[in-house]
């Protein structure tokens, strides 16, 4: 199928809120990256490459994902996602299956678009088990409207034997209810980091964040970095666990937030828990309002109050 052809079968508003989340909207088009695109619960496209086994099936339930990438296969376009719909109320569920298998590389790029949601629902639960030296970027970007009428709750299972990153960033329109759960079981010389990028700008803005490393696994390592600022009545909770029961385990937990406005919160718990005298897992957190000395040297290079707090939050996430 055609680059033109993709863009008929996707709504324009579901592009156009990939634009607005800060999706690469020509490599998420791209007709040679492999691909698997869904309008609620419907598969628009779907698209493999050698090495990569990608298979979607529409259920009475929803969507379930299955993606199997072969053992040392290095795949070097990057995997997109589009979870979209355009309608104002109704629910998405997503169930995947991931198995990177020893070796293998893959890149996954994910986009959540609800642009007109005003009681709708999105569900996703995702299983991932990644091989023995393989690699895994999987980044995840959400665009929920400006209604505050999204509910999302993104649920993730991962054992990890190799090295995985992972980014969910909703930085631009309105949360509406985000509820995130991720647990990540690191076995014997495995790499974990995760980041969490996350504005919640009105009173109807309520996100709750719960990420969990387990590092199971001899030198195992993990990090957990959570970035949200809380504007204009916006209620931002976030903990991050790493627990560390092996030798030569390493952690930390890194958890940074702003508030601004009246009946704004905020809220970081970093959680560390050692069980093995050859472990080391370290954490810090800050929660507080916007650096004055900040907030008054942009100002002292032309910036109103308004536009100065913007960049001093965008810097943050």
């Amino acid at each position: 199928m055609s680059k033109e052809n993709i863009k008929k079968s996707l709504p324009k508003e579901i592009i156009n809120s990939a634009q607005k989340a800060g999706v690469n909207v020509t490599s998420m088009l791209n007709p040679e990256n492999p691909r698997l695109f869904i309008d609620l619960n419907k598969i628009i496209e779907i698209k493999q490459i050698p090495g990569l086994i990608l298979k979607g099936k529409e259920t009475k339930k929803g969507v379930e994902i299955n993606l199997t990438v072969k053992k040392g296969t290095k795949i070097k376009s990057p995997v997109q996602f589009c979870f979209g719909a355009t309608e104002k109320t109704g629910k998405q569920t997503i169930l995947t299956n991931f198995i990177i298998e020893d070796g293998a590389e893959v890149s996954i790029f994910a986009h959540c678009g609800f642009p007109q949601a005003k009681n709708f629902i999105h569900k996703m639960k995702a299983n991932i088990k990644i091989g023995k030296d393989a690699k895994v970027i999987y980044q995840e970007k959400h665009y929920h409207g400006e209604n505050f009428g999204a509910y999302v709750f993104p649920d993730f299972e991962i054992e990890n034997k190799g090295f995985f990153e992972t980014s969910l960033i909703a930085d631009k329109g309105t949360i509406g209810e985000l509820a995130i759960n991720m647990n990540v079981i690191g076995l014997e010389d495995s790499v974990t980091k995760i980041v969490n990028k996350i504005l919640g700008k009105g009173k109807k803005d309520n996100v709750k964040i719960y990420d969990n490393i387990h590092l199971k696994g001899k030198n195992a390592k993990g990090l957990i970095k959570m970035r949200a600022a809380a504007t204009s009545g916006g209620n931002v909770f976030m903990q991050g666990k790493t627990f560390a029961s092996a030798a030569k385990t390493r952690g930390h937990i890194d958890c940074q937030e702003i508030i601004i406005g009246e009946g704004s919160q905020a809220k970081a718990i970093p959680i560390v828990e050692v069980n093995h005298e050859q472990a080391r897992v370290t954490h810090e957190a800050s929660v507080g309002k916007v650096d004055q000395i900040q907030l008054e040297n942009l100002m002292t290079r032309g910036l109103t109050e308004e536009k100065a707090i913007d960049m001093i939050i965008k810097g943050l996430l």
